[in-house]
């Protein structure tokens, strides 16, 4: 026995137990040696259940005697801090909390017989009705479940874990969660009287009950039992470290080390208990940070610290995270704005580009309309001789009349009539010419093709009087464009077909197709949702070859010409979303050229 009382006392030193301390009050020069035990089956339970460890200590401790104190846990809690007991035993759970908070310090672990491993001795046991539907702890939940307390090990704590792992939460998913505290037999009554679908016992209890006759075999029965191999009782949870036996911080590390080798050297109750070596309670520790309570309850805290202690991993690489991307926001910002930079110094260039070459698409219009007001200038100052001439004869005839005393109101009145007709002539000769040499922007707008043509049809008449002209206004053809620039365009357009049939008239044509007699044909008609206006020649045509070019800038047929005219018209038609085009006629005699633009009545209709 002395042998095995020195190797005890060895393991309990390598475990850590102090060697010496200075005692803290005069609590340990008492000879009486105080034992606060947990009453988790009432105070008579804890003299009867305990009187042998007494006892035993009694004889082991000479001249000292031993004392056992029941409590519930808040008052064995609060009898370690008030110093008024020299050693506690109580569960698992409990002990952790006092060894995290008050220095509590294990010096034996009791055995349990019924467990194969002292290490792994106490569970929960959920127990319910022998005839109740459950089968698994899942099936708990909106179901009334009676516990001991919160703070209860084997009692709650153990089962609220297994609970969560099957996925109920006791404190959401219960119809009810009930606290019925000590005793803990009350429970097991209450469920077999049908007041709770289960109760949380801790292991063991069920069968000490049915054993003392307080409950029939086939009365209730443990849910969801784990195996546990070489156990006798059965158990709804995995297992932990039985209770421990434990001195205080101001305990006298003396008379601590008496009373774990006496301990260790006591031998087992009738029942099988006995005391062993300090268990590893890192199982309950790991409970305690599943559950967020005890050391761990700051977890339900949310505040900075908690998330601090708690996620500073996370946070750690959310904080780098968000360094790296104010770092990609600051570049990118920075590239954003020197490629703003760049784009709007290249749309300011582009936009000074367009313009310029705007400015030179409207000097070429321009240049196109003087050159055809050039080639049309002795024809228009023939034309405008003819009402200057009339105007002239009609007013040296009335000064005659006058003169000779004949002052008849008739003829001077038709006489000054004719003047202002041809007067008036003369005048929208000068207006238009005077529109189509003006240099102006371009201006979109609605306006009548068949009125725009008329004009263009009466300037070339007036420019070209020994000109035939075809052409018969008819209905109203709305289009969106500049009337003066389509009127360029017409000019142009008939200038050429004239032009073609006197080049057929020079080489001989005239005499077998009358190409001086046939009159340059003008239509407008409606194609599809466009007007088209052809002008058609009865001139000498073009080659096929030369169809390929004949809207390229600087082609031309004629010896004189530039070979931008019908160029410049394919680009005023097509800047108003029309078309310029040229096919020969029919008959194989001349060219039509055509020109199109949408009709603005049918664009605009939804």
């Amino acid at each position: 026995m002395a042998t095995l009382a020195s190797l005890t006392l060895a393991a309990l030193l390598a475990l850590g137990l102090p060697a010496h301390a200075q005692p803290q009050n005069g609590a340990h020069d008492d000879t009486t040696v105080r034992i606060g035990v947990l009453a988790y089956k009432g105070p008579e339970a804890v003299q009867r259940d305990w009187s042998r460890l007494r006892q035993w200590l009694q004889t082991r401790l000479p001249g000292r005697s031993v004392e056992l104190l029941d409590f519930d846990q808040p008052g064995l809690t609060a009898a370690v801090r008030a110093r008024t007991v020299d050693f506690i035993i109580t569960s698992s759970g409990h002990y952790a909390m006092l060894e995290q908070d008050d220095g509590a310090s294990r010096i034996a672990t009791l055995a349990s017989p019924w467990s194969a491993s002292p290490q792994l001795a106490i569970g929960s046991a959920v127990v319910v009705r022998r005839d109740a539907a459950l089968r698994s702890l899942a099936e708990l939940a909106g179901k009334h479940v009676l516990a001991v307390a919160p703070e209860a090990f084997g009692g709650y704590q153990i089962a609220a874990r297994e609970m969560l792992a099957a996925g109920v939460d006791p404190e959401r998913d219960l119809d009810r969660l009930q606290f019925n505290g000590f005793p803990t037999q009350q429970i097991l009554l209450a469920v077999r009287a049908g007041r709770a679908d289960a109760g949380i016992v801790r292991s063991c209890l069920l069968e000490q009950m049915i054993r003392s006759g307080e409950l029939g075999a086939g009365e209730l029965r443990v849910l969801a039992p784990l195996p546990h191999p070489g156990s006798s009782c059965q158990s709804s949870s995995r297992l932990y470290p039985d209770w421990p036996f434990a001195a205080l911080r101001h305990t006298a590390p003396a008379l601590s080390r008496q009373v774990a080798v006496a301990l260790l050297t006591m031998a087992p109750t009738a029942d099988g208990y006995s005391w062993a070596v300090p268990s590893d309670y890192g199982s309950v520790d790991e409970l305690f940070r599943e559950l967020r309570i005890g050391p761990y309850d700051y977890l339900r805290q949310w505040t900075f610290e908690t998330a601090l202690r708690r996620y500073w991993g996370l946070l750690l690489l959310a904080l780098g995270l968000l360094v790296l991307w104010a770092v990609h926001t600051v570049r990118v910002e920075q590239l954003v704005a020197k490629r703003s930079a760049e784009l709007l110094a290249a749309q300011q260039r582009e936009r000074g580009m367009a313009e310029e070459a705007q400015a030179r698409q409207a000097a070429l219009d321009h240049t196109a309309r003087l050159a055809i007001l050039g080639e049309m200038a002795s024809a228009i100052a023939h034309e405008l001789n003819q009402p200057l001439a009339a105007i002239g004869n009609f007013a040296r005839g009335m000064a005659r009349r006058i003169a000779a005393g004949r002052t008849e109101t008739a003829p001077l009145l038709e006489g000054a009539n004719e003047i202002a007709a041809q007067s008036e002539r003369a005048a929208d000769i000068m207006r238009k010419v005077r529109a189509l040499a003006q240099k102006r922007a371009p201006e979109r707008r609605r306006l009548d093709l068949t009125a725009v043509m008329d004009e263009a049809v009466a300037l070339f008449r007036a420019a070209h009087p020994q000109a035939r002209v075809d052409w018969q206004a008819g209905a109203p053809a709305p289009v969106l464009a500049d009337a003066l620039q389509i009127q360029q365009v017409a000019l142009n357009l008939l200038k050429n077909a004239l032009d073609a049939q006197r080049g057929a008239d020079d080489a001989g044509a005239e005499a077998r197709t009358g190409a001086g007699e046939t009159p340059l044909a003008v239509t407008l008609r409606a194609l599809g949702r466009d007007w088209q206006v052809c002008v058609r020649d009865r001139g000498c045509g073009l080659a096929p070859e030369q169809f390929a070019r004949l809207f390229e800038p600087f082609f031309t047929t004629k010896a004189e010409g530039l070979g931008l005219g019908l160029s410049l018209s394919k680009g005023i038609m097509e800047s108003f979303g029309g078309t310029l085009s040229a096919r020969p006629n029919d008959d194989g005699v001349g060219l039509s050229v055509c020109l199109t633009l949408p009709n603005l009545d049918l664009t605009e209709t939804p």
